[in-house]
């Protein structure tokens, strides 16, 4: 996972855990909707919250804790 920062933090990047290929690219600026959080652990590992929905074919849906992988009972991909 890729934090973007300008003085700030922007955006954190990864590739989907489901296994499409595609980049998530979610937004951690205070002034968009929707936005998420991402903290990292003293080991480094990201959390992010709230929950990722993929809207494409992949349809998954997750939680990054700690680095770890929580796939939703609604995923596709468990």
């Amino acid at each position: 996972m890729t934090i973007v920062h300008d003085g700030v933090d922007k955006w954190a990047c990864f590739h989907c855990p489901g296994g499409c290929g595609e980049t998530i690219k979610l937004s951690l600026s205070k002034n968009q909707r929707p936005r998420w959080t991402a903290m990292s652990d003293w080991l480094r590992r990201p959390t992010i919250s709230p929950s990722v929905r993929q809207t494409n074919e992949c349809r998954c849906h997750f939680w990054i804790r700690q680095g770890r992988i929580d796939w939703c009972k609604d995923s596709p991909r468990r």
